[in-house]
């Protein structure tokens, strides 16, 4: 019995192999949708006085989703050429991506729906137009969350490595808002439950950020392996029903 699950375990349905034009349509969307959401929230917005010294790349929405754009040209190059290099290339940068902007979507709209003054700082004049909100806040994950359950292979990243990626990062995050913000001069930091009275209470709100990544991580990578296990029957069935013909 170990033998036949290790056997169909190895088994990778075409659609997570290079070349699908279905993932290549969406990451092609995906990339117009961001490029849209950069320009509305980036190049068309002016920032508060207490933002402006830092500047827009001070906030992880944006650096999630520069990052997540970059997922999306690897992928749709990869699909559209037929590169396995690429590909490759795209299905080692997408776990952090996923968990960037996972981490994005957990913080940013259960407080924007019911407690916008931990968001944001002025929450009277806070507004952001639907179509740039759902482009930047919403868009990215679910592409990339289809594009990993539906059209990738497992992740390669072993889960130790995943750990040190996600300290990394935040560690990273850290010390550019250190270098961005100056408090001393009335700067601010982007997201308001980040204004609290020390350090000590700023280094364990990251701490828990960087947990849910990393738990995010660990379940999606659960996910993945119900899904495939649930579905490779289907999909074997399928592929005996209609075999593919040569050309």
């Amino acid at each position: 019995m170990t033998i036949v699950k290790v056997s169909r375990r190895k088994h990778q349905h075409k659609r997570r192999q290079v070349g699908n034009p279905i993932i290549a349509i969406i990451d092609l969307i995906s990339l117009l949708i961001g490029s849209y959401g950069i320009y509305m929230n980036i190049m068309k917005t002016q920032l508060p006085e207490y933002f402006a010294n830092a500047g827009h790349w001070q906030f992880l929405t944006n650096l999630a989703l520069v990052y997540s754009l970059i997922v999306f040209l690897l992928g749709f190059i990869a699909h559209l050429i037929k590169s396995n290099w690429l590909f490759e290339l795209k299905n080692n940068f997408h776990p952090i991506g996923l968990a960037l902007e996972t981490i994005v979507t957990i913080i940013y709209w259960p407080l924007r729906l019911f407690f916008l003054p931990l968001l944001a700082h002025d929450p009277d004049v806070f507004h952001l137009p639907l179509s740039t909100d759902l482009s930047i806040h919403l868009m990215p994950v679910i592409s990339l969350l289809i594009d990993y359950l539906i059209f990738m292979p497992r992740w390669k990243i072993k889960n130790h490595t995943a750990a040190i990626l996600v300290v990394n990062l935040t560690v990273m995050y850290w010390y550019l808002l250190e270098y961005l913000v100056d408090i001393e001069n009335g700067a601010k930091y982007p997201y308001a439950f980040m204004d609290v009275d020390s350090v000590y209470h700023r280094m364990i709100i990251f701490s828990v950020i960087a947990l849910i990544a990393f738990l995010q991580f660990l379940f999606l990578r659960k996910v993945y392996d119900w899904i495939v296990e649930t579905t490779e029957e289907i999909d074997s069935a399928i592929d005996r029903k209609f075999p593919e013909k040569d050309d």
